[in-house]
């Protein structure tokens, strides 16, 4: 049970912290300030969705962080009765370097609760916060394993790794809000709105996949003993599942990008399309997310 919950509270902390950081860098690049009245009005109740977002996100970042820290002290002492022993899990807390991140790690989760409360810090603040508290999972991870300059070499691959992630699987969502607001009033400058948001996105996305390739290349080369752990151990079985579910997701941000795209202005019915693959995108995203949640637990060999 110990490694069950271990992994779903693993699973809300990328899927949180992801979302939190998606959702603001797109607020960022995509949907910048105009003078429009219109434009004004949608970027008003973006932040108004945002805000709840923002909010329901954070606190369940919080709480599966403090999950996440009584699965660990469990697991690392072989007990699932060192969960509920407070001495137990402040030594996790603040004796080891799995708690000493964490502390930032939890600090950083309140404080994004927090400014939820704060609407006109959100943008610069929020952005940066939640950078910090998704680049902290890369320092808990395997990387840890290593000693010396490769293991800065692989904490610094592995939260460029993260962050990419980020950007493409949190944008997702705001860009499924995006689109949604145009089918439900697709006038012009609403229809402008989404097609200048799915450029932003659709460049963005080019420079995120790039570098999730590219990181993912060099975590391999960390973690794996040559290529025939790629098939020969469950661990490497898994990865390649993972990255089978990554082309696929790259296969359908093409066929979004290049097919559905360019259709928006015909009208809802080409907006409705794009954004149904939009959601399968973001559920072969949640599926990357669950396995990663459980590569990290396993030790690469096995």
């Amino acid at each position: 049970m110990v490694d069950e919950a271990l992994y779903g509270c693993r699973f809300l902390q990328f899927t949180a912290a992801m979302l939190i950081f998606g959702v603001a860098a797109f607020r960022v690049y995509a949907l910048p300030e105009s003078g429009t009245w219109v434009v004004s009005n949608l970027l008003a109740e973006f932040d108004a969705w945002f805000g709840r977002v923002l909010l329901i996100a954070s606190v369940v970042a919080l709480i599966s962080a403090v999950a996440l820290l009584v699965c660990q002290t469990a697991a690392m002492a072989s007990s699932s009765a060192a969960a509920a022993d407070l001495s137990a899990v402040s030594a996790v807390l603040f004796d080891t370097y799995f708690g000493r991140v964490w502390c930032g790690h939890l600090l950083l989760a309140a404080a994004l609760a927090l400014a939820a409360r704060r609407l006109q810090l959100r943008a610069p603040v929020i952005l940066i916060l939640s950078l910090g508290l998704l680049a902290s999972l890369a320092w808990v991870g395997h990387a840890v394993m290593d000693h010396g300059a490769a293991r800065i070499i692989h904490e610094l691959n592995q939260t460029g790794h993260l962050l990419a992630a980020g950007l493409w699987l949190g944008g997702l969502t705001p860009l499924a809000w995006v689109l949604r607001q145009a089918r439900r009033s697709p006038g012009s400058f609403e229809i402008a709105l989404a097609r200048d948001a799915l450029r932003s996105f659709s460049h963005m996305g080019y420079v995120a996949v790039a570098l999730l390739a590219l990181t993912g290349a060099v975590n391999s080369l960390f973690l794996l003993d040559g290529v025939g752990a790629m098939f020969g151990t469950p661990y490497g079985r898994l990865l390649a599942f993972k990255i089978l579910l990554f082309l696929a997701m790259v296969i359908v941000a093409l066929i979004n990008r290049f097919r559905f795209a360019p259709r928006i202005s015909d009208g809802s019915g080409a907006l409705g399309t794009l954004g149904c693959t939009v959601v399968v995108e973001q559920s072969l995203g949640l599926a990357v997310l669950a396995i990663v949640s459980v590569l990290g637990t396993w030790p690469p060999s096995t």
